[in-house]
């Protein structure tokens, strides 16, 4: 009895360092910060937990700290952003790399110049370590991304730079030579392995980078931004999930005021019928009568480009269209890379907002490389469905409007708004970078009745009650 007794009672942790208690404090704040609901309770169960672990051992930290804090599986992004800032990766030292030192350095700090860094993420890869993998990426990051805060990029232009100068393929290749697969159905399992492994490198550079953006900002102004205000193409994955599930109640109160406006009109007086109705009151007008609203409800179309980074954004303008479905008389709703293919019974069957990865899987979207094409894609709208634009349909169109080199798609925009009631661009992109590198973004907008920035989801707000 007396053991069982002492096997019960509760152990005492072991006193922390004061200087570990104020990075646990400070990896609370930053969470708070960045919307996570952390209570006082939480903060000290996770300064016990730490009690208990071998703080030498990064991994450890992070799984004792994360069982303490993080209670919904959205937030491990924005969790493994915090504690990435507060509790920095052992960085490798070049001086001492022979000897296998390490020393935790700044952002800038990089490997032997004579080590390729390839090899690292292939190895992290292979043996499924995640830790050493975001080591391994944040020196790549270092030492091909060259990305400088405020130079305007998104962190998916900056992924796609940073994958294009690791060379993908020579990745995958060099994955597979790791292998010791002997029969055929060895080396397709590696293959799949292979193929999965760098989606998540990738999905890892995306999320990387965009906390660098992020941090880059400042706390102060990541504090006081709001979240209808943050550039999407910019944003991270938790950022991302966060303004989808905020999306669905400005939706709905968009559409009830649309809706409200809509049935308050601003009808003028009927003087005949005024004139009739005071007759039986001595000629006095006491009940004034308004013109009776006859208004006709346009067709919409919408085509939204969903190569890239505008992947991300196509969902959000999808859903906020559809959400005021009842201002028009019919929506059709059109994605579109290098092919074309109609998604509208995809979108009425889809609680919330989409998920870009969803659009990708249609037959007929990517046609070529699965590079964006405005020009051959817009081509093929008109030969599919030209007939069905109207003088009663508005078509939008959701896009950076660059071509990548491509022949432009100037006279199928000018068809376009040649055949239509009205023709809307709403491009992502900053005005600022319109019509630069290879953006068409002017070129086009010379067809349009009017061309809208929407770098953020209250932009795309403001550019839908003015359109509709």
């Amino acid at each position: 009895m007396e053991a069982l007794q002492a096997t019960d009672a509760p152990v005492a942790p072991a006193r922390l360092p004061e200087a570990v208690v104020a990075l646990v404090a400070d990896l609370a704040t930053r969470l708070r910060r960045g919307g996570l609901g952390v209570s006082t309770s939480e903060v000290l169960d996770a300064a016990r937990a730490l009690a208990h672990v071998d703080l030498s051992r990064r991994p450890l930290v992070y799984a004792a700290l994360k069982c303490a804090l993080v209670k919904d599986l959205t937030h491990d992004v924005a969790f493994q952003r915090a504690f990435d800032a507060v509790f920095p990766m052992a960085r490798r030292d070049s001086s001492a790399a022979g000897e296998g030192a390490e020393v935790t350095g700044g952002a800038g700090a990089v490997g032997d110049e004579d080590e390729d860094p390839l090899d690292a993420v292939i190895r992290a890869l292979r043996d499924d370590e995640s830790a050493e993998l975001d080591l391994a990426l944040e020196d790549a990051l270092d030492r091909f991304s060259g990305a400088r805060p405020g130079d305007g990029r998104t962190a998916g232009q900056h992924t796609r730079q940073v994958l294009r100068r690791m060379n993908i393929s020579e990745v995958y290749r060099r994955y597979l030579e790791a292998s010791d697969a002997g029969t055929d159905f060895e080396r397709a399992i590696d293959d799949k392995a292979a193929r999965a492994a760098l989606a998540q490198m990738e999905r890892r550079v995306e999320e990387l980078m965009a906390g660098r953006l992020r941090d880059s900002a400042g706390p102060d102004l990541q504090a006081l931004e709001d979240l209808e205000d943050r550039s999407v193409l910019r944003a991270g994955p938790d950022e991302l999930l966060a303004m989808r599930q905020a999306l669905r109640p400005l939706a709905r109160r968009l559409a009830a005021r649309l809706g409200s406006r809509r049935r308050r009109g601003n009808a003028g007086l009927d003087m005949r019928r005024t004139i009739r109705a005071s007759m039986g009151y001595g000629g006095l007008p006491v009940n004034p009568v308004l013109r009776r609203r006859r208004p006709t409800k346009p067709d919409l179309m919408v085509l939204c480009d969903v190569s890239g980074s505008t992947a991300q954004f196509a969902p959000f303008t999808l859903t906020l269209l559809h959400a005021v479905h009842q201002e028009f008389r019919r929506v059709r709703s059109f994605a579109f890379i290098d092919g074309i293919v109609e998604i509208t019974d995809f979108l009425e069957g889809s609680p919330g907002v989409l998920d870009p990865v969803h659009l990708l899987g249609r037959r007929g979207l990517i046609v070529r490389d699965g590079r964006s094409d405005y020009a051959q894609a817009l081509a093929a709208f008109l030969r599919t469905w030209g007939d069905a634009v109207t003088a009663k349909t508005t078509v939008l169109i959701v896009g950076d409007a660059r071509s990548h080199d491509r022949a432009p798609a100037t006279v199928q925009v000018a068809e376009l708004g040649h055949k239509a009631r009205r023709l809307y661009w709403l491009n992502p992109e900053p005005h600022r970078e319109w019509d630069t590198v290879d953006s068409r973004a002017t070129e086009y907008a010379v067809h349009c009745t009017a061309a809208f920035e929407v770098a953020t989801i209250r932009d795309l707000i403001n550019a839908v009650t003015q359109i509709v």
